[in-house]
């Protein structure tokens, strides 16, 4: 009965967030038309009478709809997590997520990704084509600038497409949100997100390239273009902060290209932070009403800074530190028994002896089930920081001092996926490339914690394990005794080992397995001070509650500035305000939303920090019973290739064939060639079980991990 009434709120939610979003889209589309703006100003007029006010009224029809389905989105995450068979819910549309485009300058993409995209286009072709077609009908001139035909329409085309960017500002931070992450209510991790912030930012950039060349060549041709781009208009739009805010985003975009960022990733990381000047003088250039179009996002934006910066500020100490033959690391940390995460989560981790400022995501590979009171991520050279970091651990270990003193670092998150997919399947087929294994470690320790207790779980597991040199392979010391133990609990798990690069000696995948364990291991000074463990992050609800809370404090905060130092004003004199009063308003209105919410975080931290030290873990844990000393016999069923690589598609065939399960679950994470090839072979099995319309389909279900080091 419980269940059903569970089942029955989700439902009702998810159909209020669906009508919510479906308004606020159809608000979006018939924005453009005339008809639109004759009744939105009609709406504006019966506003301003009202305690309310227009802009009062354009952030309820703009804001409210987007903030709305956040805060129902977290309270349905919550109520989810709650329930393990709601954690493992099947997806509606299977075949909606899978590979649809296998290789394309962008990567795999599955349908539903194309079809965003498409009507993403679709839609500023569409707006576009309105805003222009109802200027060219009215052709009103610019009093300032003597214009004939053609520069006239090329200024309208232009200040057109800069209103483009106005809805490509408006989701450009929505799929980098960490701890207020909405795309996790569509079942979308940060990890995979960080590219939709790539496409849009691309989008926005280009967008506003064109807008301000094709504005300024015409300023060019009447020979005013240093006279109208210095210019700040006292109401209206201000060129030169458009022009400021197109050089900074201009500055932003060229930094975050892959080869600058991965050469001078600190030059990449100090030049993002140049977007809180981009949103100022966009807000200056556009004014006030436009900025109420994109503050959703941008408030989501701050509402997840602040919890950030909150959690982060109180640092902990390092438990142990292993350093493996490939020139990697594992960092154990100390954890509350009460957090939890799911497995791929990832954590942002800042190492104030190497940089006070540079924040790195890295994958869990431990599982809260199976360890209560430490969590840790692996993490291989592959940068500047990574390698000061290994060189100050080994440094350690030089010393030569048994207990040296930890070191102090800073963690944000785990950031994880609401669902926890693997469990879905009774088939899985993890595959992985060389750092790719990170992820996937804390799938395999997550199957292993439940020892079969859940009436769901798999009972078959394939790991795939690709790396270029035998030492790689040291990476699997982390799980190597779980490797070890093949037992019914992991899932009957067969491994295969390739080493694409070196012809290496005969031997055993066992004797392999148990060399790994041969690890340097630094184990910290205890003395470190208490209560040290990682900050556990706000939960769902109090993140809903100051979403909620946080507009309404806008809200109210802009309506009583507003009649306290407008309003009156407005009423005796139909002169324009300038523009700079209405910035400053929104401005002192979002400072203190922000404000009050970061006081009611740090009590809620303060409060719940105080009730976490006097809780008592009701845990079990399991590791002892999960590793024991001796070796199974079944160990015939692990394999290791040297100088060749995988052929998953003859593979993953063969797996296909020998399972008897409707749906196999594969996990990948690698390099772009391997995921396109488990892409490839996937989507053909697929659609040819599909064309041959049999009854029972093993079908492939494909996850790509976007691992993080």
């Amino acid at each position: 009965m419980a269940r059903n009434t569970t089942l029955l709120l989700l439902l009702v939610l998810k159909l209020f967030m669906a009508v919510l979003l479906a308004a606020w889209a159809c608000i979006w589309i018939i924005r453009p038309t005339q008809s639109w703006k004759r009744s939105w100003h009609v709406a504006e007029d019966r506003a301003n009478a009202t305690f309310l006010g227009d802009y009062g009224l354009t952030v309820v029809v703009y804001c409210l709809p987007v903030l709305a389905v956040a805060t129902l989105g977290y309270i349905s995450l919550h109520i989810a997590a709650k329930k393990d068979d709601l954690r493992k819910r099947r997806p509606l549309m299977p075949a909606f997520t899978n590979p649809l485009i296998v290789s394309s300058p962008v990567g795999v993409l599955s349908a539903a990704e194309l079809l965003g995209v498409a009507l993403f286009i679709v839609f500023l072709a569409w707006t576009y084509y309105s805003n222009v077609s109802s200027d060219f009908k009215k052709m009103t001139p610019y009093k300032s600038l003597k214009l004939n035909r053609w520069q006239l329409k090329m200024m309208h085309m232009g200040v057109r497409i800069g209103s483009l960017s106005e809805a490509c500002l408006l989701l450009l931070f929505l799929p980098i949100l960490r701890g207020m992450a909405v795309f996790r209510i569509l079942g979308v991790q940060y990890e995979a997100s960080v590219r939709y912030h790539i496409w849009i930012g691309n989008t926005m950039i280009l967008l506003s390239v064109l807008h301000g060349i094709s504005i300024m060549f015409i300023w060019a041709t009447k020979n005013r273009l240093l006279k109208e781009i210095i210019q700040w208009q006292a109401t209206g739009r201000v060129n030169i902060a458009g022009a400021i805010a197109l050089a900074t985003g201009v500055i932003i975009w060229i930094t975050s290209l892959p080869q600058v960022r991965r050469k001078q990733f600190q030059l990449f990381f100090s030049a993002h932070h140049l977007y809180m000047v981009f949103i100022l003088f966009f807000l200056i250039h556009a004014g006030d009403r436009h900025f109420y179009l994109v503050f959703a996002g941008v408030l989501l934006f701050a509402l997840d800074k602040i919890l950030r910066i909150i959690q982060s500020r109180k640092q902990t100490f390092l438990v142990s530190a292993s350093i493996l033959p490939c020139r990697a690391v594992k960092l154990t940390l100390p954890k509350h028994p009460c957090m939890d995460y799911t497995p791929t989560s990832i954590v942002f981790i800042k190492v104030p002896g190497i940089s006070e400022f540079q924040w790195h995501p890295f994958s869990i590979t431990s599982s809260s089930n199976m360890d209560d009171s430490e969590l840790s991520v692996l993490i291989k050279c592959q940068g500047q920081w990574t390698t000061d970091l290994y060189d100050m651990l080994n440094s350690m270990t030089d010393a030569g001092s048994d207990h040296p003193k930890s070191i102090p670092v800073a963690v944000e998150g785990p950031y994880g996926p609401a669902t926890v997919e693997h469990l879905r399947y009774r088939s899985l087929v993890l595959i992985a490339g060389g750092s790719g294994i990170s992820p996937l470690m804390s799938i395999l320790q997550d199957i292993a914690s439940r020892n079969g207790a859940m009436e769901r779980s798999p009972t078959k597991v394939h790991l795939i394990y690709a790396v270029k040199k035998v030492q790689d392979l040291s990476m699997l010391a982390l799980i190597s005794p779980l490797l070890l133990t093949h037992s019914a609990e992991l899932g009957n798990l067969r491994l295969k080992l390739f080493v694409t690069e070196e012809d290496g000696p005969p031997f055993t995948a066992e004797k392999m397995l148990q060399d790994l364990s041969r690890v340097k291991t630094i184990t910290m000074n205890k003395a470190s001070p208490e209560g040290t463990a990682v900050p556990t992050p706000e939960g769902l609800l109090w993140k809903a509650a100051i979403t909620a809370l946080s507009l309404l404090l806008f809200l109210a905060s802009l309506i009583i500035l507003t009649h306290l130092f407008v309003h009156q004003e407005k009423k005796s004199s139909k002169k324009k305000n300038p523009s700079w009063i209405g910035d400053l308003l929104l401005l002192c209105s979002l400072a203190i939303a922000a404000s009050c919410c970061t006081v009611a975080t740090v009590l809620s931290t303060w409060r719940k920090s105080v009730d976490d030290s006097q809780e008592l873990s009701h845990k079990h844990h399991e590791l002892a019973e999960m590793l024991p000393d001796k070796v199974h016999g079944a160990l015939q069923t692990h394999e290791i290739y040297f100088g060749c690589r995988p052929n998953l598609g003859d593979m993953l065939a063969e797996i296909a064939t020998g399972t008897g399960d409707a749906e196999v679950g594969v996990f990948v994470c690698g390099p772009t060639s391997m995921q396109e090839a488990v892409a490839s072979f996937c989507t053909r099995h697929n659609k040819r079980l599909k064309r041959e319309e049999r009854k029972l389909k093993r079908s492939f279900n494909v996850h790509f991990l976007n691992f993080s080091l």
